[in-house]
């Protein structure tokens, strides 16, 4: 229905079929209300519809399907996370946040630009950390044996001694040819492998906040009636110069905790009936080695500084007052105001230039959010060009380099984000010749492309890729020989259950390697040989077993196991939670994976888009 809309209303008709439809959004939300019956299923998870909206690939249908069965067995164990729960991780993402503080404004512009709604994230976030609850219950139910987990420390600080000898290909060079008509025959079979990348040029508006923010300026007085405005803003917080005596808590069991609280109790005691001064006994006494050496003193602090605790006893005391004993975040403390320093408004001139970078910051925000809504709406109204919208927003259509649909991510260049990528090559933009969505890619800047240049891969000419075919049929001829000599001398070996087969390839047991003590865990060694000698069989006394492997780059490395001695195993409390983790997350996928074998799942591939 939308797309219909989007097809065919303009101007103000489109404007009334929006504001028509805005009241069942607004009461029931937009993912009710466009999951209607009518509306094609990607599949069903016993009985729960997915719709086909948005799966691109049968790939990213099995992720969600899988996340659907978690959330149904999350609710099904009673899993839900508060409404508390939901707002502080909201209330904490910086991406809502206006000067660290949480914005209820740039929240709904943020998810504005990613196409929800406060509903609907706000349920979609609700049901992750529900599914992160429950998995941290499979996970705090699993465990591992002491006798377990010897055994396997035992096998993995196990060492081996072992020979090595290496054939390289790099030797039979000269054994190797690749005639032009081997290299015409390859290409004309593998043409599909030496294609060029589809790419294309875009046009593109960009806005960014940053750069909005450079063209603000302060006309007259805009920058003194900002300040009136926000005086607030700009007051020196009352602050309190203190001292105190420090008792830390050593350990964290409940007789720790009380010795802490008994000795600072009997130095307030000492302070109280006059036998000690507090000046001598926080020189003496105090656990704060630094504050110790200046009689406790801490100097100026303002609320939030020492943590809440302590701020509700310094804060209430009066000068040269001494406060009985508080437990705080650091231990036990007894507290000493020496001085205050009164809240003080700041004028204007000493604060003028933070003023300016704030009033500048905010204007741009306001700018580039109406700017924004500008874009996407002209962006659409107007779907054909994006000189309306630019002109709009007083922005220019610019001309991109050729981004191929591949394109790594440079961070320099924000036109080769995925979000861009994904976008340019849409159906909308690629195949409808529309405009893009206005895409957010962070940092307060956005975009909206249209297609201006498309190249489809085509075959690269065989004069091109010449050489690299000739490099790559001689190294396969390479490997084949390579493969071809160590094989042949292995068996031998293993017949002879020594080294002189080396001379059916002119090489002598001179040349044979001794590595003594490998590790599972061996930087020197390639991965697949150390896999290759921990997996060869336990010698008998007096004998060798041997065995090859072969380097990535072709060169066969022959391999004579000749000793074993199992590892010690040193269990540490921190080695038995590392394994339990790793239990945990296997039977996380256990749990998954029988999820999945007992659900009834019908799926509708050809629905997929």
């Amino acid at each position: 229905m939308l797309q219909n809309i989007h097809d065919k209303a303009k101007g103000w008709v489109a404007y009334a079929i929006v504001g028509f439809i805005a009241i069942p959004f607004a009461l029931f939300g937009i993912s009710s209300y466009l999951s209607g019956s009518s509306a094609l299923v990607a599949a069903t998870v016993n009985g729960e519809e997915i719709p086909a909206r948005g799966m691109q690939n049968p790939q990213l249908l099995n992720q969600v399907i899988g996340q659907t069965l978690l959330e149904q067995e999350a609710k099904n164990n009673g899993y839900r996370a508060s409404n508390q729960e939901v707002y502080d991780i909201i209330s904490n993402d910086p991406s809502f946040q206006v000067n660290g503080a949480f914005d209820a404004k740039t929240y709904e512009f943020v998810l504005g630009t990613r196409r929800t709604n406060k509903s609907n994230y706000e349920n979609d976030l609700r049901e992750r950390i529900s599914n992160q609850q429950f998995l941290r219950a499979i996970d705090g139910s699993s465990f591992i044996s002491p006798q377990d987990l010897t055994r396997y420390q035992g096998l993995f600080n196990q060492t081996r001694n072992v020979e090595m000898f290496t054939l390289k290909k790099s030797d039979y060079q000269s054994e190797v040819s690749v005639s032009d008509d081997e290299v015409k025959s390859h290409y004309n079979s593998n043409t599909s492998n030496y294609m060029t990348t589809e790419k294309v040029k875009l046009s593109y508006v960009k806005l960014s906040q940053d750069e909005l923010a450079m063209t603000v300026t302060a006309e007259g007085d805009a920058l003194k009636l900002f300040f009136d405005d926000n005086i607030d803003r700009y007051v020196e917080p009352e602050q309190r110069k203190v001292a105190h005596i420090l008792v830390k808590v050593n350990g964290s069991d409940e007789k720790s905790d009380d010795e802490a609280k008994e000795k600072a109790q009997s130095l307030y005691e000492k302070i109280k009936n006059g036998s000690e001064t507090f000046d001598n006994l926080a020189k003496t006494n105090s656990d704060d080695d630094v504050a110790a050496k200046k009689s406790g003193e801490l100097g100026f602090v303002a609320r939030g500084d020492m943590g809440k605790l302590f701020d509700a006893a310094a804060f209430k005391l009066a000068k040269d007052d001494i406060s009985e004993v508080v437990k705080t975040k650091l231990g036990y403390e007894i507290i000493k105001l020496l001085d205050v320093k009164a809240k003080r408004q700041k004028e204007f001139e000493e604060v003028k230039k933070e003023v300016d970078e704030l009033y500048k910051k905010e204007q741009a925000e306001k700018l580039f959010f109406d700017n924004s809504e500008k874009l996407q709406t002209l962006a659409f109204e107007n779907e054909g060009s994006l000189d309306e919208a630019a002109d709009a927003v007083g922005a220019t259509v610019i001309s991109s380099e050729w981004i191929e649909r591949k394109q790594s991510f440079d961070p320099k260049n924000l036109l080769s984000s995925p979000k861009i990528v994904q976008a340019a090559f849409s159906d909308a933009v690629l195949s409808e010749g529309k405009n893009s969505e206005m895409i957010d890619v962070g940092n307060g800047t956005v975009y909206v492309v249209r297609l201006e240049e498309h190249q489809m891969p085509t075959a690269k000419p065989l004069n091109e890729v010449t050489d690299i075919i000739k490099s790559s049929l001689a190294d396969q001829k390479l490997r084949k020989i390579a493969t071809q000599k160590g094989e042949s001398v292995l068996e031998k070996i293993k017949q002879s259950g020594d080294w002189t087969a080396l001379e059916l390839i002119g090489a002598s047991a001179d040349k044979v390697e001794k590595v003594a003590n490998v590790k599972r865990v061996n930087r020197k060694l390639a991965q697949n040989v150390v896999e290759k000698i921990f997996s060869m069989q336990k010698p008998e006394q007096g004998t060798k077993t041997y065995s090859n492997a072969i380097l990535s780059d072709g060169d066969y490395v022959l391999i004579a196991l000749s000793g074993i001695k199992n590892g010690e195993s040193d269990q540490t409390e921190g080695l038995q939670n590392n394994f339990t983790r790793i239990i945990g997350s296997r039977e996380q996928m256990a749990m998954l994976k029988a999820l999945r074998d007992q659900a009834e799942i019908e799926m509708f591939p050809e629905n997929l888009k």
